[in-house]
């Protein structure tokens, strides 16, 4: 299984990964992402390829600050 990999197009710090192959995640607009690239299983973090398992996808921001943990 290899995973697809976008950068939302208004605030880049949001990542998505997705199956490729997979239907886009309910209530994320593929338009507001940009498809970057494709990676094997073995070269994804195993937590990002494990909720892609469970929920058909992956949802994280680079940068978060310490402040933004609730």
């Amino acid at each position: 299984m290899s995973f697809r990999f976008h950068v939302h197009r208004a605030k880049p710090a949001y990542r998505l990964v997705t199956a490729d192959g997979a239907v886009f995640p309910a209530g994320a607009d593929p338009e507001d992402w940009r498809f970057t690239r494709v990676r094997a299983r073995a070269d994804t973090n195993p937590d990002v390829a494990r909720l892609v398992d469970e929920t058909g996808h992956c949802l994280f921001k680079i940068g978060l600050g310490f402040d933004e943990i609730v």
